[in-house]
């Protein structure tokens, strides 16, 4: 099943104020990178749970997790502005945050999808 990113309001207000400080005679070798940086960063995100591995797709990159590499599922908040986070514990890798439109739906596929995790709370854990 498909999951879209949720779409990040703070992004496109930095976005505009990047615009507007480079439109004010900001320096453009600064504002630049700045610029594409942030637009990467806006381009949404798909999430999708196929049948042995979750892949994740962003702009630039693309990622096959198998669901036996990840050891915890747990919600995580990054506080009001930057709201609901689910955050993946993967073998061998950093934690990897993931910002799906609809993350109860999504907790719950992988749930589904994950039998070697164990729901404690609102945490799902390897055993």
């Amino acid at each position: 099943m498909k999951y879209k990113s949720k779409l990040e309001v703070w992004l496109f207000a930095a976005i505009l104020f990047v615009i507007g400080v480079m439109a004010a005679g900001g320096n453009y070798w600064i504002g630049c990178p700045v610029l594409i940086v942030l637009t990467l960063m806006a381009i949404p995100q798909e999430y999708v749970t196929a049948p042995d591995t979750l892949r994740v797709r962003t702009a630039l990159t693309r990622w096959a997790i198998p669901y036996t590499a990840i050891l915890y599922v747990e919600e995580s908040s990054l506080g009001p502005v930057l709201g609901h986070r689910i955050a993946l514990g993967i073998q061998g890798s950093p934690e990897l945050l993931l910002a799906p439109a609809d993350p109860g739906a999504f907790f719950a596929e992988l749930a589904t999808h994950a039998p070697h995790l164990t729901r404690r709370g609102r945490s799902l854990i390897a055993v």
